[in-house]
């Protein structure tokens, strides 16, 4: 009998817990959960958006990996994905090793300077750089010029060789902040005093980067490149800004390709087959980065 009022102060809180969730998780509902399985029904349907669903069978996606387009915006997605994330990783943990050496009222300065573009928004972002990709009074041409590089000149948003590549430096760019922060987070719940009896040791900087710092921030090295990874699969903002998937379709990438047939062309279904083709690489784009860095936990 001694445990009832326990079991009914622990059943209340329940309730009150359940109740505070409901509001949330019915907007989760009604925006994410419904609309996914509808977008995956439509995946087998053709539909203009006016007359009714005709069932298709598995014939949107058998277009979609017919479609020159689609084939390429999918090549161009993983390379700007995969890319993007090595580079954003392995330069944010740098610079957030680097951060340690730091006093600590300069060195929230630098974090707040390294950090804020990850806080600018992608179309603004892409602003910037139009300015600094320009050929005849850009940034960079005028820099190369200085430096009597002008033979490295070109219009690096028009010249094929060279507009996938200018739209990576921006991705990456971008994504730096948030593993730098993510990063040096976990590097200062390391104990000091692992760190100094390190030194005492002998072992230098960087032997204490790769055999000791490291791994103990495995877990969030794991979780920035994931991060990474699912914002360089999802750009859209950037490229429409820049390129709009132009020269040609050469800069064309997944979320583009799919918006433009779903609506601009009408062909929702078709569209939303490629939505869950999409859907799926980036889940396995997911698991596999769960599977090469291994995020074990360590208590520090």
């Amino acid at each position: 009998m001694a445990s009832q009022p326990g079991n009914a102060l622990k059943r209340s809180y329940m309730i009150k817990g359940f109740l505070f969730l409901l509001p949330a998780t019915l907007v989760y509902l009604f925006f994410a959960v419904i609309p996914f399985f509808d977008n995956l029904v439509l995946s087998f349907q053709d539909w203009n958006g006016f007359s009714a669903r005709v069932f298709a069978g598995f014939d949107n996606y058998l277009e979609s990996f017919r479609d020159a387009n689609f084939l390429l915006a999918i090549k161009n997605s993983v390379y700007l994905g995969v890319v993007s994330s090595i580079i954003s990783v392995v330069i944010g943990v740098l610079l957030a090793w680097l951060l340690l050496f730091v006093g600590k009222r300069s060195g929230g300065f630098f974090r707040t300077i390294l950090f804020s573009p990850s806080m600018i928004p992608a179309v603004i972002t892409a602003l910037i750089f139009s300015f600094v990709y320009e050929p005849e009074i850009g940034v960079l041409n005028q820099l190369l010029k200085v430096l009597n590089l002008g033979s490295l000149q070109t219009a690096w948003l028009t010249n094929r060789t060279t507009v996938l590549n200018s739209i990576l430096f921006v991705s990456a760019w971008k994504q730096v902040g948030l593993t730098m922060v993510l990063c040096f987070a976990g590097m200062q719940a390391i104990s000091p005093s692992l760190l100094e009896s390190a030194r005492l040791e002998g072992a230098g900087d960087w032997a204490i980067l790769r055999k000791i710092i490291l791994p103990l921030i495995m877990s969030f090295v794991q979780l920035s490149a994931i991060f990474a990874l699912m914002s360089g699969l999802k750009i859209y903002d950037t490229v429409l800004a820049l390129t709009n998937g132009g020269p040609g379709k050469f800069s064309v990438v997944m979320p583009m390709w799919i918006m433009q047939n779903a609506f601009s062309f009408n062909q929702y279904g078709y569209g939303a087959a490629m939505s869950v083709i999409f859907v799926l690489i980036v889940l396995a784009g997911m698991l596999l980065t769960k599977r090469l860095i291994k995020g074990d936990s360590y208590e520090l």
